[in-house]
């Protein structure tokens, strides 16, 4: 058997979560300084935005750990689930709507709102879309979500951009260079989508051919894709 017909397993990826691995940049310093903010928000609830993979899942890990806040998905909000998940006094409710912009359990959505508010406890919620873009046809609901603050993250910068290859490598136990990194993320799509995919490539490349991640491997990948 070759280098080249190695079979290449699909081990899992062990994510680093800590606030160490959490760059501030320009892209993502405001939403970081709202939850930082925490318990001194203006109101008890706020509203998380920004395109996939861009580190809302990351931070609201960071606020639940700092919170002690219950962390669910959608499909874990249902009116039986109300009072148990209100008596955390936090709750962090990750994609709180569909990538359309849909909320599906409005009711008890705003069953939770009320709960929280009148108990003194904290809801954070995250979407792809700003609040103004939901589809929210129940107005007690919409005229609570429209009412909470909301901060944005960007799409990356140059700094930030490098930096999430650069843990993305490290979670998957490879070192490159930040010559590469700057390399590749002048020559990809600005997205955390496209670096994902650009440090799945190389690394998948770099074993195939056991060969070290370099600019003319990189160079190679890229104009493959």
């Amino acid at each position: 058997m070759t280098a080249a017909d190695q079979l290449i397993l699909d081990l899992s990826v062990r994510q680093a979560q800590g606030r160490a691995n959490f760059l501030v940049t320009g892209s993502n310093a405001d939403a970081v300084a709202w939850l930082e903010q925490w318990p001194d928000w203006p109101g008890h609830a706020l509203c998380l935005y920004g395109p996939k993979g861009c580190g809302k899942s990351h931070l609201l890990h960071l606020w639940c750990m700092r919170t002690n806040a219950r962390r669910i998905a959608l499909e874990q909000l249902n009116d039986a689930s109300v009072l148990e998940l209100a008596a955390h006094g936090a709750v962090a409710l990750d994609d709180a709507v569909t990538p359309q912009g849909t909320i599906m359990a409005m009711e008890p959505l705003l069953h939770l709102y009320n709960l929280l508010r009148e108990q003194g406890g904290y809801l954070l919620l995250t979407a792809r879309r700003p609040p103004r873009q939901w589809q929210v046809p129940l107005a007690d609901l919409r005229s609570r979500l429209m009412a909470a603050p909301t901060v944005g993250i960007q799409l990356p910068d140059d700094e930030l951009l490098v930096a999430v290859m650069a843990k993305m490598f490290a979670d998957r136990q490879v070192l490159v260079g930040p010559g590469v990194l700057s390399y590749v993320a002048s020559r990809i799509e600005r997205s955390f989508g496209a670096a994902a995919a650009a440090v799945i490539d190389l690394d998948r490349t770099s074993l195939s051919g056991q060969r070290p991640i370099t600019v003319p491997l990189a160079r190679a990948a890229i104009r493959a894709i």
